[in-house]
């Protein structure tokens, strides 16, 4: 894998990832696997304990790998060459510990008395509850392979060294062949083989851990099986992993194989990376629609192939250690001899000793012993934050709070020139789609004063008497909302004019059995209907003259 001479390596910005890919895309990607992989065991242990607040501690792995990815990618920059050790790690893990005790704290309600303190000073193993040991256990699970996954990422990525390695054999200088010698080579595919098995084994230990949730114990029959089924949150879960895992492997092979492009001097299109990402996630969604069609939470013979294997087992090491116990006892009584009986001496009862008088000691207070323990602890915490509040950790600087301040300005710049040019691109649009609307409206609209009434059917004739009307009496202040029925409008025009109250009731229903029932209107309804029609029209007209000599006086 060498460029030929002469040929100029692809641009290195072509070779990133975009900030929203590699800052909030992936992140969550790892973070859902890995909140996911921990629903197993969690339902296992709500299973065991049947305590319905470990459901907090899915929420707390969440965070705990989403911290941690980010935590690497902070880790990978090269300022902090001298920070990348175990012992940030270790701080870390203490950091995580701590955050969780007051995590649990705030989700339980239950937080600490006097009482409470007093108990931590004289015994500082009730520190430790069952719900706290597991959200430990758990959400360290969920940090440590985040963090795995986030560093296969950083090291699938091209390095400084690699890349000024290709410019200097694109230029074919006369060292070429002691540099080539030199070069680490990066194995890539194993890197993301590794990270396919590794997710394979994570698939099959959630799988085994959905089929534990349907063990249980019975006190009459002991440990059976019952057909209680998987529970939903670990289905859900179980899918979620895998399709994460699914676009996780398709990043990772699109990291390789940009890399290997960059090495032969092959020129990849610019837009091939946003490409696959988007035909990855579409096979991807594919693939869950499909899956949602499929019969879930149906693992009984995955369960009782479970019962078969430890069944066995068990019988196995039964029968072993009932043979070796076997054929102990028969070498004993083929070449074991008898005991000698020793003679017996003749027991004389000695006076017992006077017990010694008891000698002064100084007792200890009963405190001490964990005001020790504490203190350790606490000189334990103060040097793990000594990483993120010193100067070679998080310390809180101008320049670097400047810099994140420009860094969030940019981030919302971006956000609001995509919102802007949105917005840009509606009023455009928008615009011209109402204006096609209302042109088709208008040439499918008829008009109201110049309609030939003749070329109407009646029934069409019906309800153009009906809507007349109801824009006659818009015209007069009373106007139908587009939630109205013709019932409910009906009472308003009756409150409005009593004096066309029946000939309005009659055009209602004239109208409601023209729109909505199906019997035959003859020419002779809908003129029996415009006679109302009229009538009501005429009223209308006299109350507007009214109003408007009222108006006239008024002046």
């Amino acid at each position: 894998m060498s460029t030929e001479a002469g040929r100029s390596p692809a641009p290195v910005e072509e070779l990133r990832d975009s900030s929203w890919q590699s800052e909030l895309g992936r992140p969550l990607l790892i973070a859902i696997q890995m909140t996911s992989l921990v629903a197993g065991p969690l339902a296992v242990v709500i299973a065991v304990s049947g305590d319905p607040r470990l459901r907090y501690i899915g929420g707390l792995a969440f965070f705990a790998a989403l911290a941690a990815v980010y935590s690497r990618q902070w880790l990978s920059m090269p300022s902090q060459r001298a920070t990348r050790k175990t012992a940030y790690k270790l701080a870390e893990l203490l950091v995580l510990i701590l955050v969780l005790r007051v995590a649990t704290w705030a989700l339980t309600g239950d937080w600490p008395t006097t009482e409470t303190l007093r108990g931590w000073l004289l015994d500082p193993l009730t520190f430790l509850d069952g719900f706290y040991l597991a959200a430990i256990l758990l959400t360290a699970l969920a940090w440590q392979r985040a963090g795995i996954v986030a560093e296969l990422f950083y090291q699938l990525a091209l390095t400084p060294g690699e890349l000024r390695w290709v410019e200097e054999q694109s230029v074919g200088s006369w060292w070429r062949a002691s540099r080539s010698a030199d070069r680490v080579q990066i194995s890539r595919r194993e890197l993301v083989d590794g990270y396919i098995t590794q997710w394979l084994i994570g698939g099959v230990f959630l799988i085994l851990c959905a089929g534990v949730t349907r063990v249980r114990i019975d006190q009459g029959a002991g440990l059976r099986l019952l057909d209680t089924g998987v529970p939903d949150q670990v289905v859900v879960a179980a899918i979620m992993y895998f399709l994460t895992g699914l676009l996780l492997i398709s990043q990772a092979r699109l990291a390789q194989m940009r890399a290997l492009w960059y090495f032969d001097g092959v020129q990849a299109p610019p837009s091939l990376p946003a490409r696959w990402n988007r035909l990855s996630l579409v096979i991807v969604v594919g693939i869950g629609l499909a899956e949602s069609l499929l019969p879930l939470a149906s693992t009984w013979q995955l369960g009782a192939i479970v019962n078969i294997i430890v069944t066995v087992i068990v019988q196995i090491a039964i029968g072993i250690v009932s043979l070796l116990i076997a054929l102990f006892s028969l070498v004993l009584l083929l070449f074991g001899k008898p005991p000698e009986e020793l003679p017996q001496l003749p027991t004389t009862v000695q006076p017992a000793a006077p017990p010694p008088p008891p000698v002064p000691t100084a007792e200890l207070p009963p405190w001490l012993g964990g005001a020790v323990v504490w203190l350790v602890v606490i000189l334990v915490l103060i040097f793990a934050l000594r990483f993120f509040i010193g100067p070679e950790g998080l310390a809180v600087t101008k320049s670097r709070l400047r810099a994140l301040g420009q860094r969030i300005v940019a981030l919302f710049a971006r956000w609001w020139a995509g919102a802007r040019a949105a917005a840009a691109s509606l009023s455009i649009v928008v615009p011209r789609r109402r204006a096609a609307d209302e042109e088709k409206d208008g040439k499918l609209r008829l008009p109201w004063r110049f309609l030939r009434l003749n070329a109407l059917s009646p029934r069409d004739r019906v309800r153009y008497f009906y809507l007349s009307t109801v824009r006659r009496a818009a015209e007069q202040g009373t106007v139908r909302q587009p939630s109205q029925t013709p019932a409910e409008f009906l009472q308003d025009l009756e409150s409005t004019w009593p004096e066309a109250e029946g000939d309005a009731t009659a055009l209602t229903e004239a109208f409601l059995a023209a729109r909505y029932d199906r019997i035959e209107i003859s020419p002779d309804d809908a003129q029996k209907t415009k006679t109302v029609w009229e009538r009501v029209k005429r009223a209308l007209k006299q109350r507007q003259a009214a109003s408007d000599e009222d108006a006239t006086d008024t002046d």
